[in-house]
């Protein structure tokens, strides 16, 4: 038996035969190319045959896990467009004389290279965006010659695949009636195809690194993507143990859809307002499945950073609009634009910070372009008139900025008063406790606000002095700590004690482990991924508060 250690990138269990793939695109032997106008002819028949198919991936994408998800691919289709990339391809060709898949793999190995060593993490994410449609490229060039992959498990087989690497449009097309797990050599927790993974609902270990070498083709494996280990060749005992452990896990999951549309009730009748975490307007579709009290955090950047131009005024209203509605009178909590750090928005051409997670990001960028701000703050006052809207500030560190906040609202409000533009000033304003600095001045910021929003994520990076995304100290990340507890302990009392209704929006409130835990401090509001929804009620009516 051989237990490795990986990453866990998507929850669930799987027992099966192990098929190792380890085919890559082999690097192409620098051919001379007998007619240079023949090899680019071939490439952009490549490249109108690969957006053919990207679109095609798109649209599939986009039915199976919407439009939020699926948008990566959109950024694909613009880097097999872009001309830079078109340019070194052709002049390659041209210059030396090689064979276009020889340009094609040269140029995605030089982009690849300048991504990676990028210092943003958005754009560095782009590397894998190279190698994507790098790859379909030289599918296309071969198959041209005649050549076609190979698929990676045997027509009708099921088991759990292992790949080197896979890219998100090869994630997007996994079977998972046939993969019923993943594990890799790279790969994070946060990329785009572990994004996808758990979309899909197909556990996945990544980031194996040189453990991955020891696994053995047609062995039987355990993949457990709740711990991110994989156990290769089990004993009779570990067997026995993972099924009852997968028996369990059916169970608690069709059990669980007996709580949709029930409301979180303590069993001494403390009622808890059970909200949705949303990237998108298409997320709304599971959270009004599963009964939510509300959306406790509405994340606008997907109106930044994937349109590839600021969003008008007019784009935004119709968005808040659109989920305020079809929230029906239920309160969405809406966050003002939260770029920087991980989020990069190439348009605006930010300067590059030596450490963006605490840099120009959130409120303090807003803040120095009011004109962008006002923008999206007269979109949201326009929309307050179709359902109940909670404004929330990210990254606050002082009192000023949520005064500034507010003169900018009644700037607004006035502005569009004098145009005749309908708008309502019926709304709540709320500061997102994710700084160190703003849980220690919470009893300053409490009469300045109508709520406090706990964001747990950033919070504990930097209360533990550790970057989440990165995976050599990533687990001091522990929302366990003794430190995060306490300091969680003193945002919601000073919330409490002003009177104001104070939420907890992070990682932390889908953590059962952590629910009694934030009831007992006074919490009364969750917001949780739309996934996390029924699980944190159940766990919420097992829950006897003093």
């Amino acid at each position: 038996m051989v237990l490795l250690q990986g990453i866990a990138a998507s929850e669930g269990y799987a027992i099966g035969k192990l098929y190792v793939n380890v085919e890559t695109i082999a690097m192409t032997v620098p051919e001379k190319a007998k007619d240079p106008h023949w090899e680019i002819s071939r490439f952009l028949q490549a490249r109108e045959q690969a957006c053919t198919e990207v679109g095609t991936v798109y649209h599939r994408a986009l039915a199976r896990v919407g439009e939020h998800r699926s948008s990566i691919f959109k950024i694909h289709l613009a880097l097999l467009q872009d001309e830079d990339f078109f340019l070194s391809v052709s002049d390659c060709i041209r210059e030396r004389g090689v064979t276009a898949e020889t340009a094609v793999q040269e140029t995605g190995q030089r982009f690849y290279r300048m991504f990676e060593e990028m210092d943003d993490d958005y754009m560095k994410a782009r590397g894998a965006d190279v190698l994507d449609i790098t790859s379909r490229l030289l599918n296309f060039l071969a198959e041209e010659r005649g050549e076609k992959q190979k698929p990676w498990l045997p027509d009708g087989a099921e088991g759990i695949l292992a790949v080197d690497e896979i890219m998100p449009s090869q994630t997007i097309q996994l079977d998972a009636g046939h993969v019923t797990a993943l594990v890799t050599r790279t790969g994070s927790k946060t990329s785009h195809s572990a994004i996808l993974a758990r979309s899909l609902r197909i556990p996945a270990v990544t980031g194996l690194g040189k453990d991955f070498d020891k696994l053995v083709n047609g062995s039987c494996m355990i993949l457990d993507g709740f711990k991110g280990i994989v156990i290769q060749d089990p004993d009779t005992e570990t067997l026995r143990k993972y099924q009852e452990e997968i028996d369990a896990y059916n169970q608690r999951q069709k059990a669980l859809e007996s709580y949709k549309g029930m409301k979180a009730v303590t069993l001494d009748g403390t009622v808890i307002k059970l909200e949705a975490n949303i990237s998108h307007p298409n997320d709304l579709d599971e959270v009004l499945d599963d009964g939510a009290d509300g959306v406790g955090l509405f994340r606008t950047e997907f109106l930044f950073m994937y349109w590839g131009r600021l969003p008008t005024e007019e784009e935004q209203f119709h968005a808040y609009r659109m989920v305020l509605e079809q929230m029906q009178g239920k309160r969405v909590v809406i966050r003002t634009l939260d770029i920087g750090a991980d989020k990069q928005v190439p348009y605006l051409k930010m300067d590059r910070e030596e450490n963006p997670a605490m840099g120009r990001r959130s409120v303090r960028f807003c803040l120095e372009n009011p004109d962008l701000f006002l923008t999206q703050l007269r979109a949201l006052l326009r929309a307050a008139q179709y359902g109940k809207l909670g404004i929330l500030i990210p990254m606050v560190v002082s009192v000023e900025e949520v005064l500034s906040v507010r003169r900018l609202l009644e700037q607004a409000a006035q502005k569009l008063e004098e145009e005749g533009i309908p708008f309502s000033r019926e709304y709540e304003i709320g500061a997102m406790i994710e700084t160190p600095s703003a849980a220690i001045i919470s009893d300053l910021l409490a009469p300045h606000v109508d709520f406090f929003s706990i964001g747990t994520n950033d919070l504990t990076q930097f209360v533990m002095a550790a970057d989440r995304e990165n995976p050599h100290v990533a687990a001091l990340c522990d929302s366990q700590h003794p430190a995060i507890r306490r300091i969680l302990d003193l945002a919601v009392k000073n919330g409490v004690r002003a009177g104001i209704r104070v939420a907890v929006c992070g990682e932390v409130a889908a953590d059962p482990s952590m629910t009694r835990f934030l009831l007992s401090l006074g919490v009364r509001e969750l917001s949780v991924a739309p996934a996390s929804l029924l699980e944190i009620r159940h766990e919420i009516q097992s829950i006897r508060l003093p």
